[in-house]
């Protein structure tokens, strides 16, 4: 365990859905130095310390880049935490994925990873994944690779969806900390004369917003006073601008767990709909706890129907939402489970080194 100035922390190579940004703020709170370094921006704006702007180009020029980054990095920072599955350095050779992180571990760098979805899935295991050829083909190369690097030299390895246990044994669940509830307020339902359902897709198959349309129309046909807000290519500011004038999200109804905008809706107070998989009591740790309406394609207009008409639902299930929020991803616990026994806590209100 580091015993002596606090940890400095770097937070790599992709800012996939907030997660490594939410984590690495949580840890300047507690005392750490912690950075994000990227490849590349995030299409939704997330922020990130160093952008090494390199995604997609594959030379000797970047690839010395690359090689330069990593070893500065190794003079400054003492934990590694890598996201999607993925690390700064990697190459094929002869067919073995080689990386940074076996070196790392040799220097005595803590080493940590967390998967976040299909960087741990297979393939044929989402279908609504839509890969093209170049995307299965990459997958095809280098998932199992990625999967067994980390397995093997990590410290720990997390994962934010229950059903990746099955692809990573060993590793643990960790609540999303993309969002922390405490950046914002809850308010009241706005209660609009025309009931506002909010939906915002970060890629439509994978969300079921075909069903989500066809839902609100047909509610809508029904005599229903709903309308429909589909949230798209916007800033993160405007989609949370647009779901706190929600009176209810839907979150998915594909994949079989919640996404991190669920946990800004309900860190806003708003009611989620989502399907969410329980066919095992490990499909979902929270249990009973977890405050989403649960809905599936099949069930959605019906599930809709039923909290849009019921308003003292809507009111509880909204207040539920924040308090599981506030309570299971606040950022900071999350950062101080992924890193107790790992590292030496800072004292209370220490300085960032």
């Amino acid at each position: 365990m580091l015993a002596r100035r606090p940890a400095r922390i770097l937070h790599a190579p992709w800012n996939i859905g907030g997660n490594p940004v939410g984590l690495s703020r949580a840890e300047r709170e507690l005392g750490f130095r912690s950075d994000v370094v990227v490849l590349e921006q995030h299409p939704f704006g997330y922020q990130a310390d160093i952008d090494l702007d390199i995604a997609g180009i594959i030379n000797k020029e970047t690839d010395r880049r690359r090689f330069r980054f990593v070893l500065k990095a190794a003079l400054r920072y003492d934990v590694f935490h890598f996201n999607f599955g993925q690390t700064i350095v990697q190459s094929l050779h002869e067919g073995r994925l080689r990386t940074e992180v076996p070196w790392l571990k040799r220097l005595g760098k803590t080493v940590l990873a967390t998967f976040q979805g299909d960087d741990a899935r297979p393939p044929e295991a989402n279908p609504f994944a839509g890969y093209d050829e170049a995307g299965l083909a990459e997958q095809r190369v280098f998932q199992a690779q990625r999967r067994d690097l980390m397995l093997r030299y990590a410290d720990r390895v997390f994962f934010l969806n229950p059903d990746l246990r099955q692809w990573l044994p060993g590793a643990e669940f960790r609540p999303y900390a993309s969002f922390d509830p405490r950046s914002v307020e809850p308010s009241p339902l706005p209660g609009n004369p025309e009931l506002v359902v909010a939906h915002a897709p970060s890629a439509r198959s994978q969300k079921g917003s075909a069903e989500v349309v066809e839902a609100v129309a047909a509610l809508r046909d029904e005599g229903v006073a709903v309308r429909l807000d589909l949230i798209e290519g916007v800033p993160r500011t405007e989609v949370l601008k647009r779901t706190h004038r929600a009176d209810v999200v839907v979150d998915q109804l594909s994949i079989g767990w919640y996404g991190g905008y669920a946990v800004e809706a309900m860190s806003l107070a708003r009611p989620v709909l989502c399907n969410i998989k329980e066919e095992d009591p490990s499909d979902n740790p929270f249990g009973d706890d977890l405050p989403i309406v649960r809905t599936t394609t099949a069930t959605v207009r019906n599930d809709l129907r039923a909290i849009l008409l019921d308003d003292e639902r809507r009111e509880r299930v909204a207040m539920e939402g924040r308090e599981f929020a506030e309570r299971v991803h606040d950022p900071r616990r999350v950062a101080q489970a992924n890193l107790a026994g790992l590292v030496k806590m800072p004292a209370a209100g220490a300085a960032v080194p």
